[in-house]
């Protein structure tokens, strides 16, 4: 199968929205899960440099990064949660890389925890 690209959205509630594109060259088997299961939501973690939301989707480590860029899109085994990272950022447990966000001009930094967040394909 071809490299596929997806672009999504997440729309968090009070009006927040962040582009970005979903690339199968990054970890093939978790996009195409991920992208099969949208609209996916859910409610907003904030930690320094990135922020998470947990999803009904339970995907094994693949092509597993322990450090993390500006504006990659992450999927986080260990939690079930899909990432966005505005910093650069070393975990200690692995993210699946799954894309990149492609609105640079709107950070997710100024979103709160318990925000809600609807994550789709556009």
């Amino acid at each position: 199968m071809k490299n596929q690209a997806y672009r999504v959205l997440f729309e968090f509630e009070g009006g927040a929205k962040v582009y970005g594109e979903l690339s199968r060259v990054y970890a093939p088997l978790t996009v195409s899960r991920l992208v099969s299961s949208l609209p996916l939501d859910g409610r907003v973690e904030v930690l320094k440099g990135w922020l998470y939301f947990t999803v009904e989707v339970s995907l094994r480590p693949e092509k597993p990064r322990f450090t993390c860029e500006p504006r990659w899109i992450g999927y986080w085994p260990l939690a079930k949660a899909i990432c966005l990272f505005y910093e650069k950022n070393n975990l200690k447990s692995p993210i699946n890389r799954i894309g990149s966000i492609t609105n640079p001009d709107q950070p997710p930094a100024n979103i709160s925890s318990g925000v809600r967040v609807k994550f789709r394909l556009v």
